[in-house]
């Protein structure tokens, strides 16, 4: 690809998320000196560094740039966590309500809107006895607490949604909804149990409540510096520990 096919193709990447360079090197998880250099056409990167900068940014390359719907992002986003020092946690962590923009959960292939009509752990478990192998996401995998409801609207992954067609669509009449979700096998990289609950990571459920519709996506916002730093201490207590063992142990010191 030519040098200025290529500045031109990241400008326009970078434009239409409406970023600046620093901010947009931060989503797509690359140096702002590489975009900044790429954009001046300095450097004439290779097609799998643009297409790791288009996924980043939620784009395809095929044709005219296009939302992928993909949460190819999310896992990008959270995979860059994990590998953070400390004090770069909280910061990326912050940066997450970024990230949610570029996949909307009702945006995402496969998304259905249902109605909630039992509590969410009872809907819950229908879907386990139904085999669809439910996953719990947004507000209630942020808390931990998969038995009590804090999402105005709950996303939940399944296998396999296809096969749950029975299920109430959303309606004038109902008085709550839920998101339904095909998992995904980034999902499945960020899961855990949580008594006896499958629920993905606490920055991947973050992630979806920031994405989500309505007035969710603004208590997200409002929760997101106080579960920033909570992050952040919980990495620098693991890390202290961590330490600490290496001081004491026999076979190391």
């Amino acid at each position: 690809m030519a040098i200025n096919s290529a500045a031109s193709l990241v400008t326009r990447m970078r434009v239409k998320r409406e970023l600046s360079m620093t901010s947009f090197a931060e989503l797509v998880g690359v140096p702002a000196s590489t975009i900044t250099r790429i954009e001046a056409g300095v450097v004439d990167p290779t097609y799998s560094m643009l297409q790791k900068i288009a996924g980043g940014a939620g784009f395809t390359l095929h044709g005219n740039l296009a939302d992928t719907g993909s949460d190819a992002p999310y896992a990008a986003a959270l995979d860059r966590i994990a590998n953070a020092t400390p004090s770069e946690t909280g910061r990326l962590v912050k940066k997450l309500a970024q990230t949610a923009t570029l996949s909307p959960v009702t945006k995402r292939p496969g998304a259905r809107i249902l109605a909630l009509e039992t509590t969410l752990g009872e809907f819950i478990r229908n879907l386990s006895n139904r085999g669809a192998n439910p996953v719990i996401s947004s507000l209630e995998a942020v808390a931990r607490d998969p038995n009590a409801q804090r999402s105005f609207v709950p996303v939940v992954y399944v296998d396999r949604p296809e096969d749950l067609g029975d299920l109430p669509g959303m309606s004038p009449a109902a008085k709550a909804s839920v998101v339904l979700l095909p998992i995904t096998e980034n999902v499945r990289r960020f899961t855990t149990l949580v008594d006896g609950f499958t629920m993905v990571a606490p920055e991947w459920g973050m992630l979806d409540a920031l994405a989500s519709p309505g007035r969710q996506a603004d208590v997200a916002r409002e929760l997101l510096p106080a579960f920033a730093a909570r992050i952040s201490d919980a990495v620098t207590a693991a890390n202290r520990d961590h330490l600490g063992k290496l001081g004491t142990d026999p076979e190391i010191s």
